[in-house]
């Protein structure tokens, strides 16, 4: 049965580019992230955009003709670069069968099959809303994926290209560099490393890194690829196990 729309308060909040990486950053998530999903609307089109209620009725569609709990797509990104935050990034979403449980949907409000995504500044932040949620779940360009990987559609449009959208969203990651940081469990402590990405790899200092988790660098072998750490000696009986 579908879901009573009306007995439930709207979710979506508007939100800066800003606020919205600060979110991101900050809002408990305690299921395995391991992709982002981009969609288009298709209907509404970027035409049709009427700012928040125009959110309000995507969301009431998924709820009373499609029966789903909330909003389907995690964010919403407007035409004119508008971002709202629908359902929340704890929850598994409703936009893509199958992928749901470990992925987060971002939604344009466009219909990309027949307007150009290059004339709306909303594409390009939305490129960076996909770059900070990349950082926050230790993800790279290339588990940033399109609706019609997994559904018979076009979806996010015939006139979004991927690798080029993936190139855009990693040359942002790189200007963002200060977002990433590098948080050791349990106590959580920052570790000073120099996270960046690279080339879709993100690459630490490996020092100050064994350094916190009690090692040190013991051989470096560069024709391999491979670095040896070891664990630190603290007693004698220590060095005679790492001798061994």
């Amino acid at each position: 049965m579908p879901t009573d729309y009306d007995k439930l308060s709207p979710g979506e909040r508007q939100v800066t580019l800003s606020e919205c990486r600060q979110h991101i950053r900050e809002v408990p998530v305690s299921r395995a992230i391991r992709s982002v999903i981009v969609h288009h609307t298709w209907r509404p089109a970027a035409s049709d955009y009427r700012g928040l209620s125009t959110v309000r009725a995507v969301r009431r569609y998924h709820m009373k003709t499609r029966g789903w709990s909330d909003n389907g797509y995690h964010i919403m990104v407007g035409p004119s670069g508008d971002i709202f935050l629908c359902r929340p990034l704890s929850r598994p979403g409703a936009h893509c069968r199958g992928q749901n449980q470990h992925s987060i949907g971002l939604s344009y409000i466009a219909n990309f099959d027949s307007e150009d995504p290059t004339d709306y500044p909303g594409t390009a932040i939305g490129q960076q809303v996909v770059a900070a949620l990349l950082q926050r779940f230790w993800l790279t360009p290339e588990d940033v994926h399109f609706h019609r990987e997994y559904a018979n559609k076009t979806c996010p449009g015939k006139n979004l290209h991927l690798d080029e959208y993936r190139y855009q969203v990693e040359l942002l990651m790189s200007e963002h560099t200060d977002d990433i940081k590098v948080v050791l469990l349990p106590g959580s402590q920052v570790i000073a490393c120099r996270p960046r990405l690279e080339d879709g790899t993100t690459r630490v200092d490996l020092r100050p890194l064994a350094a916190a988790l009690d090692c040190e660098v013991y051989d470096h072998l560069a024709d391999q690829g491979k670095v040896y750490l070891r664990r630190r000696a603290r007693t004698m009986e220590d060095l005679q196990n790492l001798a061994t």
